[in-house]
């Protein structure tokens, strides 16, 4: 077998760009030798969806079972899909198991229990509070959210006032479902204390469905332009995933790339010589 003419350091880094361009070349990658497959591993087992299926429920619990502490290390990623029956346990037991992840996103219509995420140290979380056995007045005082920086709530405006926001202390980034086409004016005080009560806050997105900016009402423009870290997102009034990407972009950047009414540069074209 020939040895590897390249650093180790350097054939590693070259190997998880590849991992992370193709999945289909991730699983290739684990095959050409064993070091790579300690390399790859971490990639290819980072993020892990759970969907309703008869058969894959009961796969997939048995093959985190089967080694729970490695997928616990490995798994920091975890999407719960919405058409999770109700009440799945094999959720509950799931989340028991990974208890390495960072990043969740819970966009079942079940109730995960709060003694499932209590053991977690979570980063980045999208959710609705009302998936959580918990009142929204509670739901923030597990030691589970303390690092906590990006957080989505589906939640309606009725609930933002009963939300203890303060109880995130390294919240940076928050985004909230506003469901209709503007921003009322009874909410207007709720999102001002908001910013007021997360001193380590740099943006505050309020997704509404779909608008021109030129059709937004007057609070809404008012917000704007005095409080330069609310941003307005439009977006599908059906849209539940994950506003925060896995990249790292700064906040102005995230919400520059998902803005659908964000004015594309455009090219001049040069014009042809006639002779």
């Amino acid at each position: 077998m020939l040895e590897p003419k390249l650093p180790a350091d350097l054939e590693r880094i070259i190997f998880e760009l590849a991992a992370h361009e193709d999945r289909q070349t991730t699983l290739d990658i684990i095959l050409v030798a064993r070091r790579c497959r300690a390399w790859i591993e971490r990639i290819l087992y980072r993020s892990l969806v759970v969907c309703q299926s008869s058969w894959g429920l009961p796969i997939l619990l048995r093959t985190l079972e089967s080694d729970p502490d490695r997928f616990a290390e490995l798994i920091k990623d975890v999407r719960i899909d919405p058409y999770i029956t109700l009440n799945t346990p094999a959720v509950s037991r799931i989340l028991s198991i990974c208890t390495g992840i960072v990043h969740l996103v819970d966009l079942s219509y079940g109730r995960t229990p709060l003694s499932v995420i209590h053991p977690l140290r979570l980063e980045r979380m999208c959710i609705s509070l009302d998936a959580i056995e918990s009142t929204p007045e509670h739901a923030f005082r597990s030691p589970a959210f303390t690092r906590l920086t990006h957080l989505q709530l589906l939640d309606p405006p009725k609930t933002w006032p009963r939300i203890p926001f303060s109880d995130l202390p390294s919240l940076t980034h928050l985004a909230l479902h506003n469901y209709v086409a503007d921003i009322r004016t009874e909410n207007v005080p709720v999102l001002e204390n908001i910013l007021a009560s997360c001193s380590l806050l740099e943006v505050l997105v309020v997704c509404i469905p779909f608008c021109r900016p030129q059709d937004r009402n007057v609070e809404t423009a008012r917000l704007l332009a005095e409080m330069p870290r609310i941003v307005v997102l439009s977006r599908p009034n059906n849209s539940s995933h994950d506003l925060w990407p896995q990249e790292q972009y700064t906040a102005q950047e995230t919400i520059l790339i998902r803005d659908p009414w964000r004015k594309k540069p455009t090219r001049r074209r040069r014009k042809k010589r006639t002779v």
